[in-house]
């Protein structure tokens, strides 16, 4: 299998797995939305982690988080989605030797705080 097909594989894949859109929405709500699933894409292509594995992680998140009970709207349901894939990500990156727990923790407290400072900065000007 030549590289072309390996991307044109892993991409099949990766949009196998997004939720079904109208042809009126974008894509990504949200930029991190767009950046998690390339992030993930971009290490499949270059064989960094299996996408099978990486897949496992996902279904199994979804899993997880489902809840028959519970009527979500669309945004939602979106939203749920791409929280699902930071967290099978985040496992996928952690098991492969990408990144530290610390390193993790680090950043999300790091992430915290700015938007602490941000938001407290808006409310003073």
């Amino acid at each position: 299998m030549n590289p072309f097909e390996q991307h044109r594989e892993a991409l099949d894949l990766a949009q196998a797995t997004l939720p079904d859109r109208s042809d009126s929405e974008p894509l990504f709500r949200t930029p991190w939305h767009a950046r998690i699933f390339a992030l993930i894409v971009a290490l499949v292509k270059n064989e960094e982690i299996p996408w099978k594995s990486f897949q496992e992680k996902l279904v199994s998140t979804l899993k997880q988080h489902q809840s028959a009970d519970v009527q979500l709207t669309a945004e939602e349901i979106d939203l749920q989605y791409f929280e699902c894939w930071l967290l099978a990500a985040e496992e996928t990156l952690l098991e492969a030797g990408f990144v530290e727990t610390s390193q993790v923790a680090r950043q999300i407290e790091a992430i915290r705080t700015s938007v602490v400072q941000t938001r407290a900065d808006q409310l003073t000007s």
